[in-house]
């Protein structure tokens, strides 16, 4: 049965000063099609890509990387200095900038939003590195101050949007206003939150007062639609229901490239896709020499060539290629008679085993297919549970609740080393701890390297200990690092300004955008 569209009381309140007469600029509705419904809005939970592509639409950061950017921008900051030891951000911040609700925003907004981030133990705050606080120096003008040095801070200040104090500090209650933010929104971004059905569609309309302003080709309003099924979001984007339509089949996209109507833009994505193997279970995957034998049975290449179609490129270790601090051949190459060995030797034949991923997305679907394929052939059950980024998520909080094997993109909330590798293997960041190491991976040595790149401001050395550390994560046979995939997206041409963003993968650079 399908659920009745939430209506949220305080945005619907905040669209009083959002009207058709009062916004000259921006106009038409734009339709973009998506597989994965948010888990909810709580700018907490920022790094989910699901709930990030909303929170980047209605709320601001002191910072952010504009699309097709590599280098953070100014935004709510207008300015800042850094301490010579590389212990406090000072910011400056605008003078006018309101909420959607006309109030003003303060450095007074900006402290609760990390002191709230801080209490409620926020995702958010895992990439963040070591902020030990915030002091307001006055209205327009904040101080961030750090316990040791952290390299990527201003980088990874893109994530945290800025929330208003007023409106949020009433429900902090026990859960720090987890419950209300979930469902309601607080931001001063382009667009306003109208409506939030999160298994049909949420819409965002644009807000008058917003402080960017609106000149040039803006959309009036965007919905998001939530459809699984690839050929739906197809047949929406060919009838003009839909203008973006991302989780098309890779066959579909290449299709399209040749029929007009249509661009397909292919972004240079860094998100790695692996099968996480549980590192910390009683099971098989415990055991490293188990690990090593299914680190051997997965061809990388023929997922390239077969479901990705050539739109993306090969791994080689859990880093992308091009980043600094990449080291080559620090993963198994595919070998599933050496595998097959490996059972025989050590009588692992009519072992069962489990994988979790999202059935929703096609290449996750295809991959689980071939390793199970290939790992029957070596007398292995692999037993494939399809489940919501929701629901496998809440999986892994436990050791004992997760999964032989786990299917996850690294996101890289910024485009740095620390921001792929410390999520993904830090034992601080594992599923149990809260965060995305679902691998549940633990090396004492791993940690130690990772946290002293983390706390280093020189590029060449923290580059060195990155080096190390993939060096010891393919030692323990973590994971296998399935692909690097490109980000292709369908577009209708009737779209402009569209340009994908290497620090919000799967998100939608929605003020840039307008329609012809």
């Amino acid at each position: 049965m399908r659920s009745r569209a939430r209506f949220i009381p305080v945005l619907v309140a905040a669209l009083s000063g959002v009207s058709s007469l009062a916004i000259a600029a921006p106009t038409g509705t734009l339709v973009i099609a998506e597989n994965e419904t948010p888990e909810n809005l709580d700018p907490a939970n920022a790094t989910n890509s699901t709930v990030d592509e909303l929170l980047l639409g209605a709320y601001d950061a002191l910072v952010q990387f504009p699309a097709g950017e590599t280098a953070v921008s100014p935004r709510l900051a207008k300015s800042w200095t850094i301490s010579e030891d590389g212990l406090t951000y000072t910011f400056t911040l605008r003078d006018d900038v309101v909420f959607h609700d006309g109030s003003k925003l303060t450095a007074a907004d900006v402290k609760f939003t990390l002191d709230r981030l801080k209490a409620a133990k926020a995702n958010v705050l895992n990439d963040i590195g070591p902020l030990s606080g915030a002091e307001v120096v006055d209205d327009h003008t904040v101080k961030l101050t750090l316990s040791k040095p952290f390299g990527p801070f201003l980088s990874a200040l893109s994530r945290i949007y800025v929330v208003n104090k007023a409106l949020v500090e009433p429900h902090m209650a026990e859960d720090n206003a987890r419950q209300w933010l979930a469902v309601n929104e607080a931001g001063s971004g382009p667009y306003v939150i109208a409506s939030y059905n999160p298994t049909e569609a949420v819409s965002l309309k644009a807000f008058d007062k917003y402080w960017g302003g609106w000149d040039g080709n803006h959309v009036a309003e965007v919905v998001f639609r939530y459809i699984t099924e690839p050929s739906t979001q197809l047949s929406l984007l060919k009838s003009g229901e839909v203008q973006i339509a991302p989780d098309i089949t890779v066959e579909d996209k290449l299709a399209l490239m040749k029929e007009p109507g249509y661009v397909v833009d292919v972004g240079q994505a860094a998100t790695p896709l692996y099968f996480d193997f549980n590192t910390a279970s009683k099971g098989p995957t415990g055991n490293p020499k188990f690990r090593e034998m299914l680190a051997k049975t997965f061809d990388r290449q023929l997922h390239l060539d077969q479901v990705l179609m050539g739109l993306g490129t090969l791994p080689d270790g859990p880093l992308p290629t091009s980043w600094p601090g990449h080291e080559s051949g620090t993963e198994l190459a595919f070998d599933l008679a050496g595998a097959k060995k490996m059972v025989d030797d050590n009588g692992w034949a009519g072992t069962t085993l489990t994988v979790r991923y999202l059935p929703a997305i096609q290449e996750e679907k295809s991959a689980v297919e071939q390793l199970q394929s290939n790992l029957a052939e070596i007398g292995i059950t692999l037993n494939a549970e399809g489940m919501t980024w929701p629901a496998q998520a809440a999986t892994v909080q436990k050791v004992d609740t997760t999964a032989d094997i786990n299917m996850i993109y690294s996101f890289p909330p910024f485009p740095d080393p620390h921001a792929i590798l410390n999520a993904s293997f830090n034992s601080a960041l594992t599923g149990s701890n809260g965060g995305y190491n679902w691998a549940q991976y633990s090396n004492k040595e791993v940690d130690a390297l990772l946290n002293e790149a983390a706390s280093s401001a020189d590029p060449a050395k923290r580059a060195e200990l990155y080096k190390k550390a993939q060096v010891l994560i393919g030692k323990d046979f973590a994971v296998i690092t399935v692909s690097y995939p490109g980000s292709v997206v369908a577009v209708s041409d009737k779209v402009e300004g569209y340009k994908y963003n290497a620090a919000h993968h799967q998100t939608f650079n929605i003020m840039d955008i307008g329609l012809k």
